[in-house]
């Protein structure tokens, strides 16, 4: 084998073995935007949850979706805040029954969002070459709508402010999450 060969011959293992190495599922977007990767006109919640430094696959997978969900979970905790003083504020409540609102207004968020919660799904994982595991977890608008028919505690006036204004509420926190991802 002459010379030129041999050299070529290393050229394209050494190009191979480059291009192999740089292989392999893309880092998604998901990963640093969260929710505002997705330019989908359905509306939906997005949590983007992390586990590093765990040997345990299982543990580590659950670990990264249980995040995820808990991300969702803040979300959700603040647009049912703002859907109860809404509701609330469009509410005649007599004027001693004032004090009691906000533990009314936390009650509520926490029976809601807890239930709610059953109805998020981790739609994605992604494993970098460090091991960190990264998990999205969704739940559209439509699903949350649908749960708050059967969430136990909820007076039946809060569950149809929650159907009704449920939209506008995800438009008023995207618009804010917005604000602040731009920065």
């Amino acid at each position: 084998m002459s010379k030129n060969a041999l050299l070529r011959k290393t050229v394209m293992a050494v190009v191979g073995l480059a291009l192999f190495a740089c292989g392999g599922p893309k880092r998604p977007d998901w990963i640093m935007k969260g929710a505002g990767a997705f330019k989908d006109k359905t509306k939906t919640f997005y949590g983007v949850g992390v586990a590093e430094g765990i040997q345990s696959e299982a543990l580590r997978r659950t670990t990264a979706d249980n995040r995820a969900i808990a991300d969702i979970s803040k979300q959700l905790s603040v647009m049912s805040t703002s859907l109860m003083r809404d509701y609330l504020s469009n509410t005649s409540i007599p004027a001693e029954k004032k004090a009691n609102e906000e533990q009314y207004i936390e009650n509520t968020v926490k029976t809601f969002t807890d239930n709610v919660l059953s109805g998020v799904t981790v739609v994605d994982r992604y494993q970098d070459k460090s091991g960190t595991l990264y998990s999205l977890a969704s739940l559209n608008i439509d699903q949350l709508k649908d749960l708050a028919d059967k969430v136990q505690g909820l007076s039946a006036g809060v569950r149809d402010h929650i159907k009704a204004n449920a939209e506008s509420a995800f438009d008023k926190l995207s618009e804010e999450q917005s604000k602040h991802s731009d920065k």
